[in-house]
């Protein structure tokens, strides 16, 4: 049994258990398969990053598949996407094909060969762009297992008894091969490319890319398959059709073109006689007049093709419908120059050459052609220079095929293209390092977010150390201080914190009220709205140091004038206490005195309003403003003091 490969991921988005187990045994155990239930579950799938490939059921694609696509894209880069939906859905999932949007579109109910297909392509894609060679291994016998489910971000294996299904051959008959691998997986290819070809009229045309060679191959792998006879019969008589118009409309070259393809194919086929009658029948002199038909509608090619078959019989052209016809041609190969078609206009080159390579107007259409590549080498360049390098390649190759082209000047234009597509994909490698960092950081923001979010709804605003507010905040700061987490989370925090300092405030406690403004002041998400609480917090702060009464101790005297003991006093041996009350101004000199106690009334209070209204002292700062502060002190008299 082949081994798994861890490192290959592929997530599984449906709801659908049908297409799960259709899915599940698709991957055999080649590789590692997650299955998510809905959207929010894969988003939340923590390897969801390592994915490789993306396989999801239009079912949960609800409106417009792209937003969804994209949300899951941004978490992992370099995923390759394959979407499964119904027959109805198709023709909308192949126009995000074809816009580049997804991988591959897988159609509902699942073939199995189909399904296997297109998950070893989409791994093989995914691992291509992150620059792993990766070869598919060989599946083992076909059995039953149920993938890791993604449960609340964390991936748990559910383990089940694998018991062995056998296969039945699908609908185009290929009947004994396993569609996992080999022919039957092949069959079921070409079948759908056979399919694709005939919706599209390409019966025999191009080569290696018609119904009738996807049918030729299913033969070569089952020579017995009916459904591919069947569908070369179809083709053939699709053609013969097609043959009948052509031959109504006086197109027998056309005609007889197609029949010639028929027969290498079915040359036995019932209808082949009666249309070759038809296209004999046609003599060169009837040939001759269509062509004089066609020539008078414009119509040179056809008429060409009309000369030549009634000229190969031996039958000369009368010079003067060949010159008008192979002007008309070259015409023709101008106009195809003009418009880059220049495989078209080389075709009708040769075949004016072959019926007269003398013709004097071929030098001219030869001129134009080399204008035409270097107008085309001029444009690679501009292209190449403005990174269009798909577009460069595609000029290119209409370049090369003009005759007497410098294929110097083409190999240094592809070096150039290859040099670019080389930086262009270092750009885009780091361009996706980079988005894989700034998801990392999102997400990390978003967890602190969450963690800070929780600390508000819990007045955890500074403490306690790294699991309050303030921490969280400035963890989001240091990843990502542009992030919309981060500014709005500032406002929020500032005013919580300018709500707390105004209960600090109210209960007068000023130094916790100064620490939630201080850290609020560092934040500095609304300055004018801080500011305000600065100039708030301080007038409040002065009007409350002014109203309250301190010891004239804790103050710094800067002048002292004793009080002089009164005679009255002294000749009577009385002594005692007066406690006075006053203001010093933000100058320093005493205001507002008032003797509020005195213990012998009438001896001392007049020294002592004498004495204290001449002190002077260092006024009370706040914040390095001086402020009024009202202060007391009691003076004492004593005979000989």
């Amino acid at each position: 049994m082949a081994s798994k490969q861890t490192d290959i991921k592929i997530l599984l988005l449906s709801s659908n258990q049908e297409f799960l187990g259709q899915i599940t045994d698709a991957v055999e155990d080649r590789y590692v398969l997650f299955h998510a239930q809905d959207l929010k579950q894969a988003l939340g799938f923590e390897q969801l990053s390592q994915v490789a490939l993306l396989i999801a059921d239009t079912e949960l694609l609800t409106g417009e598949p792209d937003p969804i696509l994209e949300r899951l894209s941004r978490r992992a880069p370099g995923m390759v996407q394959v979407i499964a939906g119904t027959a109805n859905e198709k023709p909308a999932l192949k126009k995000l094909m074809s816009e580049g949007k997804i991988f591959r579109v897988l159609s509902k109910p699942c073939q199995p060969g189909q399904t296997r297909l297109y998950i070893e392509a989409a791994v093989k894609e995914a691992m291509q762009m992150r620059g792993v060679e990766h070869n598919a291994e060989k599946p083992p016998a076909r059995s039953w297992r149920k993938p890791a489910l993604i449960g609340g971000g964390i991936a748990a294996v559910v383990m089940s008894v694998a018991f062995v299904i056998p296969w039945e051959g699908d609908d185009a008959g290929a009947s004994v091969n396993s569609p996992g691998s080999g022919p039957g997986a092949i069959i079921e290819e070409h079948f759908e490319m056979a399919r694709n070809a005939m919706l599209e009229t390409r019966y025999f045309e191009p080569k290696n890319n018609n119904a009738i060679y996807y049918y030729h191959q299913v033969l070569m792998l089952d020579p017995d398959n009916v459904s591919a006879q069947r569908g070369i019969m179809t083709a053939a008589d699709k053609v013969l059709t097609q043959s009948e118009q052509d031959l109504i409309q006086n197109r027998p070259a056309r005609a007889a073109k197609a029949l010639v393809m028929v027969r290498n194919v079915l040359p036995d086929h019932p209808r082949l006689a009666f249309f070759d009658s038809l296209v004999g029948a046609t003599s060169p002199e009837q040939r001759r007049g269509h062509a004089r038909n066609a020539i008078d509608a414009g119509q040179y090619e056809q008429a060409f093709g009309l000369l030549a078959e009634a000229g190969s019989g031996g039958s000369a052209t009368p010079p003067d419908m060949e010159k008008v016809v192979l002007g008309g041609v070259l015409e023709h190969a101008r106009i195809a120059i003009a418009n880059g078609e220049i495989s078209r206009a080389l075709d009708l080159l040769d075949r004016v050459k072959v019926i007269n390579s003398g013709y004097s107007e071929i030098a001219q259409v030869e001129d134009q052609l080399g204008q035409k590549y270097s107008t085309l080498m001029s444009a690679a360049r501009t292209e190449i220079d403005s990174e269009n390098f798909d577009i460069a390649e595609s000029i290119l190759k209409q370049a090369e095929m003009i005759p007497g082209g410098s294929a110097r000047s083409i190999r240094q234009a592809r070096s150039r293209i290859s040099t670019g597509q080389k930086a262009m994909g270092e750009r885009v490698a780091a361009l996706a390092t980079q988005k894989v960092r700034e998801d990392r950081i999102n997400d990390r923001v978003a967890a602190l977010n969450q963690e800070f979010e929780a600390s508000i709804a819990d007045n955890r605003l500074l403490t306690p150390r790294q699991g309050n507010a303030l921490f969280f905040l400035n963890e989001m700061s240091k990843l990502s201080p542009e992030s919309e987490a981060y500014l709005v989370g500032s406002l929020e925090l500032t005013d919580k914190l300018l709500d707390q300092m105004w209960k600090e405030l109210a209960a007068r406690k000023y130094a916790a009220a100064e620490s939630f403004l201080q850290q609020a002041e560092k934040l500095a998400s609304d300055s004018e709205k801080v500011s305000t609480a600065r100039v708030d917090l301080e007038m409040d702060w002065a009007a409350y140091q002014a109203a309250s009464v301190i010891p004239a101790t804790r103050m710094t005297m800067t002048n002292f004038v004793a009080p002089e003991y009164p005679n009255r006093a002294l000749r009577r041996e009385v002594e005692g206490w007066v406690d006075v009350e006053f203001t010093v101004t933000s100058t320093g000199q005493v205001s507002d005195l008032e003797i509020v106690a005195v213990e012998k009334a009438g001896y001392f209070e007049k020294a002592t309003q004498a004495a204290v209204s001449q002190w002077q002292f260092e006024p009370q700062l706040f914040r390095g403003t001086a402020n009024d502060q009202r202060v007391s002190a009691r003076l004492q008299f004593k005979p000989g003091t």
